[in-house]
């Protein structure tokens, strides 16, 4: 790994933990919390903005964001006093959505969606390494519903400390294992490819999507 990468990784690593602290420092001390609602929203808030920014119709975009925008800071009392159930929202919304862009690619109709990564890194697949991106990609999907519905079940059940442990460290703890097992699996039952890590395939569909 390159020392650029390296120190790009490290500090995008380094980012996600302080952001996790912080939300789950707001989180367990319950609402009306600025802090935790604008955590809450900005990634978010963000996000919006940029796919905005690039959309063709970029102008009316820009107004709703805006109108949004201008929304929320006049309902922000609200907000702030209610942040902890947005941030259920945003957890599960985020990994529901995985999960249905990964499961949706599984349709007849479509490539898989961990096949069509691993073509963006090697080109071809052998047929036994298109039946294992398949079958990864399920596993994936099966995963992320998952995850969703134990953010569910905890934040019904547990305490919201826990709860928060779970959504903002756990879940992480979890996607940094199953990549671990995955890569184990994947060497023992395909010896003969020439096996990469993520960061490849980020770098290989980073160049495609330029």
């Amino acid at each position: 790994m390159k020392p650029t990468t390296t120190a790009a990784v490290v500090g995008a690593g380094a980012l996600l933990l302080g952001y996790a602290s912080l939300l789950h420092l707001t989180t367990t001390h319950g609402n009306q919390s600025s802090l935790g609602a604008l955590l809450t929203i900005a990634p978010v808030g963000l996000m919006a903005l940029a796919l905005a920014w690039r959309l063709s119709r970029r102008l009316p975009a820009l107004l709703l964001w805006t109108l949004v925008a201008a929304l929320i800071a006049w309902q922000w009392p609200w907000l702030k006093a209610h942040f902890v159930w947005f941030n259920l929202l945003q957890q599960t919304g985020f990994y529901g959505l995985l999960g249905l862009t990964f499961g949706q690619s599984l349709s007849r109709d479509r490539v898989p969606l961990c096949t069509r990564m691993a073509l963006l890194v090697h080109g071809t697949l052998a047929v036994d390494a298109q039946r294992y991106t398949r079958q990864l990609t399920l596993a994936w999907t099966l995963f992320f519903a998952a995850v969703c519905a134990a953010l569910i079940v905890l934040f019904v059940a547990a305490p919201l400390a826990i709860w928060s442990a779970f959504a903002n460290f756990g879940v992480l703890a979890l996607v940094m294992l199953m990549f671990l097992i995955e890569n184990r699996v994947r060497r023992r039952l395909l010896p003969d490819m020439d096996h990469v890590g993520v960061l490849a395939t980020i770098r290989a569909s980073a160049k495609r999507a330029h």
